[in-house]
């Protein structure tokens, strides 16, 4: 899965007509699902920020990642959706295969998959720290593993893709090595969540953990929950694609037709469901997201209001 386009400076040698066009019917529902998903990811995890630096509650290690995870997913849905769009618009209405944008497009939005699975390896290695050693997290959270989490989250993903490009086109295996990144992230994923429920089960605390232990206890439980699910979405959104990347020389869907395309938009629209989950699942999120609501609506009120009297004066 490498971050590039073969032969994208020459569009239509490998590209007829009919690879640049998609029927109208299917074009417009593209873009209209693609718009929604833009306009509701944007604001999803614009709330997902806001309401991390402005509610102290949710000032801990996890919800950090969280935030982390969710400038990622901007990433997807105020850079890589408007490019899909243009591409959307350019394929349906002028039969343009749009390669100039398809570039940069592919180069971002396995940028933005990347980066989300290693936050959501991070984030698994804290829960499991959280759920096993609870003394011991908020420490080595505190102390080093916050910032170890977020630096390799962001580093990983930019540094594999460029060390590829300095590999001889005759290494074997080059063209998995971008995959390693996914590889190694589900890896740490499974093996987490394995010794969670491993811990959980040998000292027999599976089911009294949710009913009868203390608050704290319970709330890591319920994050780390929260967590699988947002790994189990992500990977049932993106999981479409990456077979299609990995099917090389095997035609599963048409190349730039019209499956292609929704398997394309199945994998953005992950970056529109996490702060669903997130609010879905957890109280103090649902707080947080009304309170910044709350702040936004007091705001153009004010601003409204005095609008409103320098026009009467």
């Amino acid at each position: 899965m490498n971050y590039s386009v073969v032969n994208a400076s020459a569009p239509h040698a490998n590209h007829s007509a009919e690879d640049c066009s998609l029927p109208i019917a299917n074009g417009v529902a593209l873009i209209t699902v693609n718009a929604m998903v833009c306009l509701l990811g944007t604001l999803g995890n614009l709330l997902v920020c806001g309401a991390v630096v402005t509610n102290p509650r949710l000032r801990r290690s996890s919800n950090y990642l969280l935030f982390s995870l969710a400038i990622a997913d901007l990433i997807v849905t105020m850079i890589c959706e408007p490019l899909f769009l243009a591409i959307l618009g350019k394929k349906t209405f002028f039969n343009d295969c749009a390669m100039n944008l398809e570039r940069p497009y592919q180069i971002l939005s396995m940028l933005s998959c990347a980066a989300s699975i290693s936050h959501m390896a991070s984030i698994s290695v804290d829960r499991y720290i959280a759920v096993v050693f609870p003394l011991h997290h908020h420490y080595i959270m505190k102390r080093y593993g916050l910032k170890i989490m977020l630096v390799t989250s962001w580093v990983a993903p930019i540094a594999v893709p460029s060390i590829n490009r300095f590999v001889p086109k005759f290494f074997p295996g080059k063209q998995f090595l971008s995959l390693s990144i996914f590889a190694v992230g589900y890896l740490v994923v499974f093996v987490c969540y394995s010794l969670i429920v491993i811990s959980l089960v040998r000292h027999g605390k599976m089911r009294r953990q949710l009913t009868s232990t203390g608050a704290n206890s319970r709330v890591e439980v319920r994050v780390a929950i929260t967590v699988a699910i947002v790994v189990a979405v992500f990977t049932a959104s993106w999981f479409p694609l990456i077979v299609v990347f990995m099917s090389t020389g095997k035609v599963i869907v048409k190349r730039y037709g019209t499956a292609f395309m929704w398997v394309r938009t199945l994998a953005l629209s992950n970056s529109a469901m996490n702060f669903l989950i997130y609010g879905s699942r957890m109280q103090s999120f649902r707080e947080g997201f009304a309170a910044v609501c709350r702040k936004i609506v007091g705001f153009l009120r004010q601003k409204f209001s005095r609008t409103v009297t320098y026009n009467v004066n």
